[in-house]
């Protein structure tokens, strides 16, 4: 049984704010590009559109990123069924930077598949506009719900979103995450690849999206796509390109 998984930063506030486009056709556009199964949106509209005639089910944090016109990370799928993980035992997920963690259960069948990891750190800024974090930093002050998250789970992991930083290799923050030979490992390490391309300067490309699993699942890896190069007509709906792996389940 092959899974596909994909994540993509959709870009819904520019396009709802500044571009016109409708959000219902950038998800057609996912459905009909990408055909994946399971899906970590960033920027997201909160539910998935129901015109899609998809039976989605999904996990948001209610209202969206707090301040951000209700859009968020969304992690959604129909062949994978997807459920909210919002407390381990009385520890509260996502209250650091509320909105940049959204964690899921899903199952296939009733059978278990992987605990989700949606990911998405902007730079923050203070009131008059100043940065005030980097995205790295913020990753590793939200290490307490990462581990907490690690040791109540021992099952296949998914960690995806917008990191919105380039790295080497996966951050320290997550690099202890999954346990018994469960380490995450990132699919596209071999492949040079550009996520996201500015719209404004001179339009430079950068690797900012990230899609990792633990070893078990990355074994199982027979192919991924992903980047710009994979997915040009991406850009016509978002700054940012999507990342797709299938997973032989």
């Amino acid at each position: 049984m092959i899974v596909r998984v994909a994540t993509w930063n959709l870009n819904t506030w520019i396009n709802r704010t500044r571009k016109n486009i409708a959000l219902d056709d950038v998800w057609k556009w996912a459905d009909d590009n990408l055909r994946a199964d399971l899906v970590i949106f960033t920027e997201a509209p909160i539910a998935p559109p129901a015109s899609s005639g998809r039976e989605w089910s999904f996990a948001v944090r209610p209202g969206g990123f707090p301040g951000r016109s209700k859009w968020g990370t969304i992690v959604a799928g129909d062949r994978v069924h997807v459920n909210r993980v919002t407390h381990v035992g009385d520890h509260e997920l996502d209250r650091t930077f509320p909105g940049s963690l959204t964690v899921a259960d899903t199952s296939i069948d009733g059978r278990p598949f992987a605990t989700v990891v949606g990911l998405y750190l902007p730079y923050r800024k203070d009131a008059s506009k100043t940065i005030i974090s980097h995205p790295e930093s913020d990753l590793h002050r939200m290490a307490d719900d990462l581990r907490i998250l690690q040791t109540d789970r021992d099952r296949s992991l998914v960690v995806a979103g917008d990191l919105n930083y380039e790295m080497r290799r996966i951050p320290s923050a997550l690099r202890k995450l999954g346990r018994r030979g469960h380490r995450l490992f990132d699919p596209f390490a071999s492949r040079k690849q550009t996520t996201f391309r500015q719209d404004w300067r001179n339009g430079k490309d950068f690797r900012m999206d990230y899609l990792f699993l633990s070893r078990n699942l990355a074994r199982r890896v027979v192919s991924c796509r992903g980047g710009i190069a994979d997915f040009p007509d991406s850009l016509q709906w978002s700054d940012h390109a999507p990342l797709v792996v299938d997973i032989d389940w």
